[in-house]
């Protein structure tokens, strides 16, 4: 067996951006082996749909950036990326890419290297990064995106699934649709980063949201075409006794969430105030709409729910909660009126022992037990490739 390993993980996230499965896992690695995090490809065309990200057209100057002992981020060049339209001209550019990438990776990087994708744009990198084993994580279900072409997404994605040695997937269902491809396809679900729960904010931080009345329950993350605003704003008319908090960025028009009184729409806040913020509610809503992404996931908020000690209340969005749902750690509303009748049923009993009992449970999913799974996955895969 080896005893030093390195890890290329090319992301499509840049290392500040939402932290979804590749920061934590990314974090998790580099305890003990060292990690070169490679960010989300930035272009002309990028910027000019989000002006924001200007000043990412610049962020490869600065070469890789030291996060920790073990882990390096570094920044792409920023060239046209226009794999999702014209995957040729990616290839090409990719040639470029890849000289910059290892030449970093030299630096970095030891033998024994694992490279780690999240997007099947970067099937073209796979057995060119000087790997040893190739690695599919996957958090979502790519082509059901708006933002990208499904016809040419798809494709990819078969060539990536025929080239990498290991798959890891964030929901069975998600497993299941890539074991078709690839039987070497594991199910790893969303974990919490255990820090940010281990910790109390300041009170001045969450001022605002003591200010608002109990009972409250949250619903934290992105408002986008996934979420079911209807039954929001039923729910939020229906239980006026009851406060709705919400965190996060919106990409839809929320504006009759906004006339109604007990909703209190926060916006973006720290990941690391999450937990504080969860901790003052009664329960958690998680209203998805049943579509081809969320069948497919088992989202991060769930999981961080039961750390903080709240019951998370679904909708029938995928058929991974049901074993949630067996174990008492979430309830699943299949109807509007079953939703806010649980609801209601999870403001009104929660207890401290309630509390305690999803507490343990939650607290135990974390990103470095994901890692040990995959670690004992990738140590197989690697005595095998070691004995070729």
């Amino acid at each position: 067996m080896p005893t030093r390993r390195s890890h290329l993980y090319l992301s499509s996230n840049f290392w500040a951006g939402l932290w979804i499965i590749q920061q934590p896992i990314a974090n998790e690695i580099a305890v003990d082996e060292p990690v070169l995090y490679v960010e989300r490809f930035v272009s002309v065309f990028t910027v000019m749909r989000y002006p924001r990200l200007w000043p990412r057209l610049f962020t490869w100057v600065r070469g890789a950036r030291r996060i920790s002992r073990n882990l390096h981020v570094v920044a792409p060049l920023p060239l046209f990326h226009l794999g999702h339209r014209v995957r040729w001209l990616f290839r090409l550019e990719f040639l470029v890419q890849r000289w910059w990438i290892r030449l970093w990776g030299h630096l970095h990087l030891s033998a024994n290297r694992i490279l780690w994708l999240d997007n099947p744009l970067y099937e073209c990198a796979v057995g060119r990064m000087g790997e040893d084993v190739a690695v599919y994580h996957v958090a979502d279900e790519i082509t059901a995106f708006p933002t990208s072409s499904p016809e040419i997404s798809e494709a990819l994605e078969r060539r990536t699934l025929g080239k990498v040695d290991v798959v890891f997937a964030a929901a069975e269902r998600l497993a299941d649709d890539k074991r078709k491809w690839n039987a070497k396809t594991y199910t790893i679900w969303n974990a919490i980063d255990i820090k940010a729960f281990d910790h109390e904010p300041a009170g001045t931080d969450l001022a605002d949201i003591d200010r608002i009345p109990s009972p409250r329950v949250a619903f934290v993350g992105v408002l986008d075409q996934w979420v079911d605003l209807d039954l929001l704003v039923l729910s939020a008319t229906r239980l006026p006794h009851i406060n709705f908090v919400l965190v996060g960025p919106s990409n839809v028009d929320e504006r009759h969430l906004r006339a109604l009184a007990n909703v209190h729409m926060l916006g973006r806040r720290s990941r690391h105030l999450v937990p504080g913020i969860l901790r003052r509610c009664a329960a958690s809503v998680v209203p998805f709409r049943k579509m081809k992404l969320t069948e497919r996931i088992v989202p991060l908020k769930v999981f961080e729910a039961l750390a903080a000690g709240i019951l998370p209340v679904c909708t029938d969005f995928s058929p991974d909660l049901q074993s949630l749902e067996r174990e008492g750690h979430a309830v699943v509303g299949r109807s509007p009126e079953l939703f806010i009748a649980l609801l209601q049923a999870a403001v009104t009993g929660d207890t401290p022992a309630r509390r305690h009992r999803l507490r343990h449970y939650g607290r135990q999913q974390t990103w470095r037990a994901r890692w040990e799974q995959m670690r004992a996955i990738l140590d197989e895969r690697l005595a095998v490739v070691c004995r070729l």
